[in-house]
């Protein structure tokens, strides 16, 4: 099954007329407990700085409650997400709040969708 949960042009950062979260809810019609993706496309991700800054500084991506990985670059696949039982749940994308030399540039967020087997 496939859940496309966002598609459009959201502007994302911390400048004037962008949003710093995004968060959409979502139907699942049954129990996902076999393969499961979560896949976000986005244009413009640039995270800016040193190695051990890129952590901090790459926006972290929410499953429920869950932290599933953050978003380093414009296409981004997770795999190992929690179980998903049937009814409703929650993506939700924090814009990286870290400052200094790992700040990032504004992009837009174009995609999200959930894959199960």
């Amino acid at each position: 099954m496939e859940y496309l949960i966002f598609e459009g042009s959201l502007r994302m950062g911390d400048s004037k007329d962008a949003t710093m979260v995004f968060a959409q809810d979502f139907e699942v019609s049954q129990c996902a407990t076999g393969e499961r993706e979560l896949l976000i496309a986005c244009e413009g991700v640039e995270i800016l700085g040193r190695d051990e800054q890129l952590e901090a500084a790459a926006h972290p991506v929410h499953l429920d409650h869950t932290v599933v990985g953050r978003i380093r670059a414009d296409d981004t696949r997770f795999k190992t997400l929690p179980v998903l039982g049937a009814g409703p749940h929650r993506v939700r994308i924090d814009v990286s709040p870290f400052h200094g030399h790992g700040f990032c540039d504004d992009f837009v967020l174009r995609r999200v969708v959930l894959k199960c087997a």
